[in-house]
């Protein structure tokens, strides 16, 4: 019962994250959307100008 955990972990990161439920990949593409969506945002929202008076 026990060795089943310590072979999964024992495995790599990759194998032992996958047998607690976390997949890599998923945070991969995560971090990879919530840039995109921060880049989408800085293009869309008007830019911010010192006044000159």
């Amino acid at each position: 019962m026990y060795q089943k955990i310590g072979a999964a972990s024992a495995a790599g990161v990759t194998g032992g994250l996958a047998f607690t439920g976390v997949n890599v990949l998923w945070l991969l593409l995560a971090g990879f959307a919530l840039l995109a969506a921060g880049t989408a945002m800085m293009r869309i929202l008007p830019k911010m100008r010192k006044n000159d008076g």
